[in-house]
């Protein structure tokens, strides 16, 4: 199940409370807000790494005055053209660096949202009427995508368009994007779960062995993280390179 509208996360939400008979949105509460306040922390440098970039961008457009032999006419075309250039090249630049930054960041509120699924998986009522060997990827998948779209992205969201300044907007879509994304990939393995059961003598406490096999996933995160930073930084990679390009080209042209 792909989750990528609002409609889309109702109908997540209805078959989770339908099937599973729990309600996702009560982890929606003021201590997970300050957990992931905690947890976040590129609103500290979020200016810096955006501003700073720009700043050397303006710099190198007003030294451009001095360095390139401009007569007339040229003087308004390098003002003009140019500073847009340089502009939409250091914001770019700025916000391809600001991505790498949250990288950590993003890791800990993956690790934090499956710590709240260890959470949603002990107080199913039936989870051992509901869950069995056949279902169970499918009911944990279902899970953690409940989770990430109905707690962790409204209350990123909010957090984020509380303490990021300025690109707060910008800020918001990526790391909607890269939950997604993870959401999307992040599997809970059958071997795994198997691994856990055998682990268990007797009758197994389920709850116990759904636990493990939720931290177990979480080992495997990093690749499932590098593949979803390298998905989402694509377009800001592609556009910075597009307009690094037109920017040495018209800097070759108007000297």
């Amino acid at each position: 199940m792909r989750i990528r509208t609002t409609k889309d996360v109702e109908k997540l939400d209805n078959r989770i409370k339908t099937e599973l008979g729990i309600d996702v949105q009560k982890y929606r509460n003021e201590e997970v807000v300050e957990s992931f306040v905690e947890l976040l922390v590129f609103p500290e440098y979020v200016v810096t790494w955006v501003i700073r970039p720009i700043f050397i961008a303006i710099l190198m457009f007003i030294i451009g005055f001095f360095i390139f032999d401009l007569v007339h006419i040229e003087f308004i075309i390098y003002g003009v053209i140019g500073l847009i250039l340089f502009l939409i090249t250091g914001i770019l630049f700025g916000l391809l660096i600001l991505t790498w930054k949250m990288k950590s960041d993003m890791w800990g509120i993956v690790d934090y949202s499956l710590e709240i699924m260890k959470s949603a998986v002990s107080d199913l009522n039936q989870v051992n009427s509901q869950i069995s060997k056949e279902n169970i990827k499918d009911i944990l998948g279902l899970l953690f995508k409940g989770i990430i779209h109905i707690v962790t992205i409204p209350m990123m969201s909010k957090v984020i368009f509380d303490k990021v300044p300025i690109v707060g907007g910008f800020v918001n879509r990526i790391v909607k994007k890269i939950l997604t994304l993870v959401s999307d990939k992040v599997k809970f393995g059958e071997e795994n779960l198997k691994q856990e059961l055998r682990k268990k003598e007797g009758k197994p406490n389920a709850i116990q062995v759904y636990s493990n096999s939720i931290s177990s996933v979480s080992n495997g995160l990093e690749r499932v993280m590098n593949l979803t930073f390298g998905v989402a930084q694509f377009p800001l990679k592609l556009g910075f390179g597009i307009m690094a390009l037109i920017l040495i080209l018209f800097l070759y042209l108007i000297n």
